[in-house]
């Protein structure tokens, strides 16, 4: 990345502002205009938060930060959109740190969220897969379309929205589609499954003459990006209706797909180490941010066989004293 000058205020100290403008600058020029879009909304909460007043990199305090926290608690922003604009800030700032335009202690950070709430459960269980999958949607093809696209992202390994409508016809060969994930960088490979290969035979029709494998998106660069959005928008609109009309009873969306796939193969006994691998994750700390709801559920279930061990041996002691004394015993029921 280039060196960036700031401008000083009268003190002599850098503008984040004007930084992080110039990061948006290079990152745009590098088509990763999802990180761009990212660091503008961050800055423009926190020009929000500060008001008429300049932010200087000395001003970024953890007193600061944590007020900023509060903030955007205050004005409505959930859990983790309160992280993710906080890791962006934390990012401008370490790249400010390699540019030489600020110091940052490795503390700085450390008393505001910038991690994932999992309370939010993401996954479902295989048997709604399957509802979904059996669905006759021939009535509503929006989200028949949609239905399909779910299910291909769940069937490649629970590939993201993102990288599955960007994938180009040069991305297959021989059966297998090999991609690299826009938010990693990673490559990955993915075997078609017969599954798979019919709902992309199912579009073969309408994507004819394009580039890519499905009908979303047609460009790249910029209008690609905000191709990329609209369609995000739909199919996530499309997959609320799909649940409501097969009266599902959970949150559907875009990332429900690839959750699903990662508890499904922790379910079949697959290493996390595996599931990371497969999921392109940069460490398997963010599997495990995918599969927190279902270990919690996995240990409370191992408490109880447990606790069990305990409650047959004094039930049973109980069950001799009821026929000696006509007692009657009430389990205790663990939830």
């Amino acid at each position: 990345m280039k060196m960036i000058e700031t401008t000083k205020t009268n003190s002599g100290m850098r503008l984040l502002e004007e930084f992080a403008a110039s990061l948006v600058e290079d990152l745009i020029s590098n088509q990763r205009h999802g990180t761009a879009r990212a660091y503008m909304s961050s800055i423009r909460r926190l020009a929000g938060f500060a008001g008429n007043h300049t932010i200087t990199f000395d001003r970024i305090t953890p007193a600061f930060l944590k007020s900023y926290e509060q903030h955007l608690v205050a004005t409505g922003c959930r859990r983790n959109t309160v992280s993710l604009y906080l890791r962006m800030l934390r990012s401008i700032c370490n790249q400010a740190v390699q540019q030489g335009l600020m110091e940052m202690s490795s503390t700085l950070f450390e008393e505001v969220f910038t991690g994932t709430d999992t309370a939010e459960k993401r996954a479902v269980d295989t048997s709604v897969i399957r509802t979904i999958r059996e669905a006759d949607l021939r009535k509503h093809p929006s989200l028949e379309k949609s239905r399909d696209v779910f299910l291909l992202s769940f069937y490649l390994r629970g590939i993201p929205f993102v990288d599955l409508i960007r994938l180009k016809k040069t991305d297959v060969s021989k059966g297998v589609i090999r991609y690299r994930r826009s938010k990693t960088g990673r490559l990955l490979t993915v075997q078609i499954e017969p599954c798979a290969q019919e709902i992309l035979r199912k579009y073969a029709s309408s994507r004819k003459g394009s580039a890519y494998l499905l009908p979303f998106v047609t460009e790249d660069g910029e209008l690609g990006y905000r191709q990329y959005q609209n369609a995000l928008r739909c199919y996530n609109l499309h997959l609320q209706k799909l649940s409501d009309l097969l009266n599902l009873k959970v949150n559907l969306t875009s990332y429900v797909a690839r959750h699903s796939w990662a508890t499904a193969a922790y379910r079949q006994g697959v290493p996390v180490a595996i599931i990371s691998e497969s999921l392109g994750h940069a460490s398997e700390k963010v599997t495990y941010t995918y599969l927190a709801a279902f270990e919690n559920k996995t240990l409370s279930k191992a408490n109880r066989s447990v606790i069990s061990l305990v409650m047959e041996k004094r039930h049973k002691d109980l069950s001799r004293v009821k026929r000696r004394k006509s007692f009657k015993w009430k389990p205790v029921a663990y939830e």
